[in-house]
């Protein structure tokens, strides 16, 4: 009897890590060269860095954009599809040199509050939210690590991961884990 209850219980456990480990692999490599990509696991689900949108009278919204701004700040955007809804999670970081990073401060967002007077946070948006964003906060952290800032040859890359929570729910998060970005400007 125990027997027929094991084998179940080890298929799904064994699908289960399958479905992660193909998650994981469907993400873009962490480079360092400028290759414009980027991605990350949001709640255990792959979210890839994508162009969208446009049209005859509009641009499309580029997989990564951001870069070096304000004299003293540096931020990326990953612009995606999470859920089958456009998403957004935007890395803002008060420095313009490799390292290590916390998310670890409550303050206003990027772009809501004064980029010269806010700390460094990660935001997620998505699309027909109704403006609900998730933010990084004290309570909330995470951390980036810039592997490459060149401002001479305008390329970033980096890897992060973060919790954040909801702007209209604070029970209400959202995880981020296995980020990486590589962007040339």
């Amino acid at each position: 009897m125990r027997v027929y209850l094991f084998l179940p219980l080890a298929a799904v456990l064994l699908t289960a890590s399958a479905c992660k480990k193909d998650e994981i692999d469907a993400l873009p490599k962490a480079t360092q060269s400028g290759k414009n990509t980027g991605g990350c696991l949001v709640n255990g689900e792959g979210f890839v860095a994508a162009e969208s949108g446009g049209s005859l009278l509009s641009n499309p919204t580029p997989a990564l954009s951001g870069g070096f701004a304000f004299d003293s700040v540096y931020y990326v955007s990953l612009n995606g599809r999470y859920q089958n809804r456009r998403a957004t999670i935007l890395l803002f970081l008060r420095t313009r040199v490799a390292g290590t990073y916390p998310l670890n401060r409550t303050t206003s967002y990027y772009p809501q509050g004064d980029p010269l007077q806010i700390f460094s946070h990660a935001t997620v948006t998505l699309a027909g939210s109704g403006g609900e964003t998730f933010v990084t906060s004290a309570q909330h952290t995470g951390q980036v690590v810039l592997t490459r800032m060149d401002k001479h040859a305008d390329i970033s890359a980096g890897t992060f991961e973060f919790t954040a929570a909801s702007t209209f729910d604070p029970r209400k998060t959202i995880t981020i884990t296995k980020g990486r970005f590589d962007r040339r400007q």
